[in-house]
Order: structure tokens, then C-alpha cells, then sequence
């Protein structure tokens, strides 16, 4: 039975034409088109069998053209022409009707509904009218003609109630149908236009959301570049004003040198890393997870934030295993450690400790970045992860923008890590980063 009505449904779509390669109206007329030849036939013996000779020759002849009308829309893709002809042999026929089949005795105006009907569902909107003020002057003139000259019409039925009987009532019976097959016929495909219409908003609505989310992490992107290179940027034309200002010593021009250098280097490794996450993040690729030795990722922070604690005259101690490794992504885990250290040594006071250490749990590693500064006031701890936070200055007016601490909270979701603090006002802060231990670890017991 399934099979019969997909063969049906193909056979079907295969007459009225395939919605991608055919307008809606296109296809409601090679639709009407195949029930008006379907009824045609069905009227043409029937009405031969009641002796109607002049109405069964109209039939043949408008089946003929319905056929031909069809083949120019549906095979030669001619559709406003064979509609233009459809109408002009539709009204043609519904007077010949109205003259032949005893007028308004016959079942001529019952016609009219119907041939309205079809018009209104094949026909574009902009010409609806057109065929409302015909369908209303055409039968007013034919009823008053009749009205004042009753001897023009034919009277197909004389001394015959029982075929008027009949033709009523079969012009009745396939008028209903006809009229409840456009109706379904148009309802169903308002649906599948309204369902097809919904489809292309939620696909817009989503369009319009990734392309939001796109704008919103480049804008993100661009901060966190200036964010993370603020610092060293500003270290580097520290020393290139005390190279170019002062008459240094040479051991003092080859101890800025060496600085410099190191400085550069560090800035254009950190400039890469930004660059290779940033591009990674707009082509979607989003975060990259392999085992990652901890030490080594802090080591490589450190090699340009003890620089920056030198000049507070903090002291950073770090306390790392070298034998963690972790599951992370490789530029992240970088920028979550650069951030955290590199917080801390701002709100540190000149001659402060900051201490980085690592605490083992079952499987997981918190990264613990700790100082003795001057805390998070408790009206800020609230919003401290989230882009509400206001920028803050450090111990020595060091600027933030108030992003370092959001970035890490994301980032750390991205690789099934957790961030979170505990502080007190004055007396210093600890920051704890948790990490997926790695399976490397796996033989170690855990503290």
C-alpha cells in the first residue's frame, strides 16, 4: 500500500512539475489542468448518454484544448500564454453553456463559481481582480439578456425534468469536489510556503546569530592582542628610551641589548601564539587538546613576566613538577598561565611574593597562582569572570581592561577545566586553574 502511494505521489509531481523548477503557480494550473481533463472525460460520455449533442461536442472540444493547454505549460513551459488561453476559452465556453443549456435553468452558473475558483487558485494575485469584476459583469449580463429575452436561450430540458435533475446535480456534485481539491490543494502548499518560509527565517535568525557571534569574538580577539601585548610592548620602548637617551656604559648597553633582545623574541613568540589561536578560532576550529607538560608552559610564561616582576622588585617563585602533564589545548594553556601571572604580579606591591604551585587530585590538576597583594575588593568578586568587571589599575597604575580574567574562565571551559579564587582584602589572592590530569600521569598517586 506504501509503495502504491509513493508510485501515486511520484507519478503525481512527475505531471505537475517539480517545485525547483516550477512557480507555485506554474504548478496549481498543470494541477488544475489534470483535474479538468480527468472531469472532462468523465463529463464527455455522460453527457453523450443524455442526448445533450451540442454540450458533449463543446466537452470533446474543450478536453482537446485542456490537453493542449497543459502540454504548452507543464512540457513547454509556456505558462502565461496557455493561462491567457485557458481564460479566454473558459469564458467563451461558459457563455455557450449559459446559451445552449437552458440558462439560468442550467447548471451554467454553477460553472461560473467553479471557473472562478480555479482562476483565483493559478492565477497571481495582481490579476485577481480582473477575474472578480468578469466573473461578476459576464453572468449580470447574461441574466438580464435572458430576463428581457427569454426566447435567446435554448431549453435543453423541455418536457424533460429528470435530465435537468441529473445535470444539476452532477454540475453540483463535481463543482464541490473541484472547489474542496483547490481548496486542499492551496492549503497544503500555504503550509509547505509557510514551513519553507519558517525554515529560511530560523536559517537566517541562525545566520544572523553565528555571524553576532563571529563580530563578537573578533572584537574579543583584537582586545585580547592588545591585551597581552601591552605589557611587553611597553618594555621594549622603555629600554630603546634608555638606550637612546642616556650615555650608558657599555656593560650597561650590553645588559639593555641582551634585555631587548629577549624581550623582542618573547614578544614575536607571543605574537605567533595570539595570531595561530586567534586564526584557529575564526575558522571555527576552536581549541586543540594534547598532553601539555605543565612546567615547561610556565617556564615559558616566566621568561618574559620576571622581567616585568624585576623592575616591581617581586619575587616569583615557582614550584612546578616536571613530571605533570595535563590535557590542553598548547596556545591557550599559555595564555590562561600568562594571564594569571601576569595579574598577580600587577596587584602586587613593589618588593611582593607571587608563588605558583600545583595541587594533584584524582584526576585533575589545579594550577595554584598565589601573591600577597592587595586582594579583590568584595564588591568585585561578583563580576569578577564576567565582561561587566570594571578596568582596574595595579599597585603601580599598571592599566586593565578588565578582560584577562574572563578570557581564562572561557578558555579553561573549552578544555573541561574549571577557574575560581579565594582572597582577602590586603593580604593577597589565590588564583586556582584546574586541568585534565593526562594519561602520562596515570602512574602516579595522586596528593
Amino acid at each position: 500500500m506504501l509503495k502504491l502511494v509513493r508510485k501515486l505521489a511520484d507519478i503525481w509531481e512527475e505531471l505537475v512539475g517539480d517545485p525547483a523548477s516550477f512557480s507555485l503557480e506554474n504548478r496549481a494550473f498543470n494541477s488544475i489542468s489534470v483535474v479538468t481533463m480527468a472531469l472532462l472525460t468523465v463529463l464527455l460520455p455522460f453527457n453523450m448518454w443524455l442526448g445533450l449533442t451540442a454540450v458533449w461536442v463543446m466537452v470533446a472540444t474543450l478536453l482537446v484544448l485542456q490537453v493542449f493547454f497543459f502540454y504548452l505549460s507543464r512540457y513547454r513551459r509556456i505558462y502565461y500564454a496557455s493561462m491567457l488561453a485557458y481564460v479566454i476559452v473558459s469564458y467563451i465556453t461558459l457563455t455557450a453553456t449559459f446559451y445552449l443549456n437552458s440558462g439560468s435553468q442550467g447548471p451554467a452558473l454553477l460553472l461560473f463559481f467553479l471557473t472562478f475558483n480555479l482562476l483565483i487558485a493559478f492565477s497571481p494575485r495582481r490579476q485577481h481582480w480582473i477575474w472578480a469584476l468578469l466573473h461578476l459583469l459576464l453572468p449580470v449580463i447574461l441574466l438580464t439578456k435572458e430576463y428581457f429575452h427569454p426566447g435567446w436561450i435554448i431549453d435543453s430540458y423541455f418536457k424533460n425534468a429528470s435530465n435537468r435533475y441529473i445535470d444539476i446535480l452532477s454540475s453540483y456534485i463535481v463543482t464541490l469536489t473541484c472547489i474542496y481539491l483547490i481548496t486542499n490543494y492551496l492549503r497544503k502548499n500555504y503550509e509547505r510556503e509557510k514551513q519553507n518560509a519558517e525554515e529560511r527565517a530560523n536559517k537566517i535568525d541562525t545566520q544572523n546569530i553565528n555571524l553576532e557571534q563571529l563580530n563578537q569574538k573578533k572584537d574579543k580577539l583584537f582586545s585580547i592582542i592588545a591585551h597581552d601585548l601591552q605589557s611587553p610592548l611597553n618594555s621594549i620602548i622603555t629600554t630603546l628610551h634608555l638606550i637612546a637617551e642616556y650615555d650608558l656604559e657599555e656593560a650597561e648597553k650590553k645588559m639593555l641589548g641582551d634585555e631587548l633582545l629577549t624581550l623582542t623574541k618573547n614578544t614575536s613568540n607571543l605574537l605567533t601564539n595570539l595570531l595561530t589561536w586567534s586564526k584557529l578560532q575564526m575558522d571555527g576550529k576552536g581549541v586543540r587538546l594534547s598532553q601539555e607538560n605543565i612546567y615547561e608552559a610556565v617556564e615559558r610564561v616566566l621568561s618574559i613576566q620576571r622581567v616585568l616582576a624585576d623592575k616591581k622588585s617581586v619575587d616569583v617563585t615557582s614550584h612546578v613538577d616536571p613530571n605533570i602533564f595535563i590535557t590542553a589545548d598548547h596556545n591557550m594553556l599559555e595564555l590562561v598561565i600568562r594571564n594569571l601571572i601576569n595579574n598577580a604580579i600587577k596587584f602586587t606591591p613593589t618588593g611582593g611574593q607571587v608563588d605558583i604551585d600545583l595541587q594533584i587530585n584524582t584526576d585533575t590538576c589545579h594550577l595554584m597562582v598565589s601573591d600577597n597583594g592587595i586582594g579583590i575588593d568584595p564588591s568585585q568578586q561578583a563580576e569578577i569572570f564576567s565582561l561587566k568587571s570594571q578596568s582596574t589599575f595595579g599597585t603601580n597604575n599598571e592599566k586593565g581592561i578588565g578582560l584577562g580574567l574572563v578570557l581564562c574562565k572561557e578558555l579553561l571551559a573549552l578544555q573541561q577545566g574549571e577557574l575560581w579564587f579565594e582572597s582577602v582584602p590586603g593580604k593577597g589572592t589565590t588564583f586556582y586553574a584546574s586541568f585534565p590530569l593526562s594519561r602520562v600521569n596515570s602512574d602516579k598517586t595522586p596528593c
